[in-house]
């Protein structure tokens, strides 16, 4: 397997400061990963956003298929968030390219995918007229899962196996993160198999063991490359203006992003609908004036 060095930007003292300014929660230890069954599968694919978790999901994936000798069945999938009206894009800018970075670190192909039905998450935002929630999570459905499932039908495609395509979908879903991930199973069949007459989709979180702290070593040992955001004081990255984000980042994310968070901000008013049932994006941006 070729590996590209690269030397993280926040050097050695990254992790610690991450950690010192945003304390993660306490949650107990998660069990050892349950193994993954190489052979059993065609393809896995490793959904990368171009975040931490991301960068060292890639690396465990690729380097347990290194070891099984299946390092060709490993593909590297980053969706498209797409831009809003006035040409900000939703993500942060870089993320597609931190994302192509890790593919190329592990000599994998790497492919970019936007949903066939919405133009970007914006558009789906605006015809919804309201923000997605922790129940209402079409950002994640319509942007990200449907467009893994398109992709694992192009394999499929690809493959002419005579039969439905048997694939892994690789997460960085860490139990750290929420009560609510932590409960998730390692390795499951995922939702969107369906009936299995099209599709065998495995859910599998290699990384739900780890800690943060854990995450940045792994990027430090292993040059693996993350983006300037978490340089700049953000904890995670998700999309710019994330209504699940905590607000901490939502502040810093507004002072880093002024002229998407005002375009958020006017479709907040428009809308009628409140950005976060904690607090507004006017309230977001006049803390981040602050």
């Amino acid at each position: 397997m070729t590996k590209k060095p690269f030397t993280p930007p926040c050097g050695t003292g990254c992790a610690a400061a991450q950690m010192e300014l945003f304390p993660a929660p306490a949650v107990a230890p998660a069990e050892p990963p349950a193994d993954f069954d190489w052979d059993a599968h065609d393809r896995v694919v490793v959904g990368d956003s171009g975040g931490k978790d991301s960068g060292v999901t890639a690396h465990e994936v690729c380097t347990q298929a290194d070891k099984a000798g299946q390092l060709h069945k490993v593909r590297i999938l980053h969706c498209d968030l797409g831009r809003t009206a006035k040409g900000h894009l939703v993500e942060w800018p870089g993320a597609l390219e931190v994302a192509r970075a890790h593919a190329e670190q592990y000599g994998v192909p790497f492919a970019v995918r936007r949903s066939q039905r919405w133009p970007s998450l914006w558009d789906r935002i605006r015809a919804h007229g309201n923000w997605p929630g922790h129940f209402a999570r079409f950002c994640t459905s319509d942007t990200k899962t449907t467009v893994g499932r398109d992709y694992i039908d192009e394999i499929g495609a690809e493959l002419r196996l005579g039969r439905p395509p048997r694939v892994g979908y690789a997460m960085g879903m860490r139990a750290e993160e929420s009560t609510a991930r932590a409960k998730k199973p390692v390795v499951e069949r995922h939702r969107m198999s369906g009936k299995g007459t099209l599709r065998v989709v495995t859910t599998w979180l290699p990384i739900h063991q780890l800690t943060t702290e854990q995450v940045w070593k792994i990027h430090r040992d292993n040059g693996i490359a993350h983006h300037e955001a978490y340089d700049q004081g953000m904890r995670r990255l998700s999309c710019r203006a994330c209504p699940l984000a905590h607000t901490d980042d939502l502040v810093r994310s507004a002072q880093l992003n002024p002229e998407l968070f005002a375009e958020y901000a006017e479709a907040e008013a428009d809308m009628g609908r409140q950005f976060k049932e904690s607090i507004s994006l006017r309230a977001i941006i006049e803390r981040a004036r602050s």
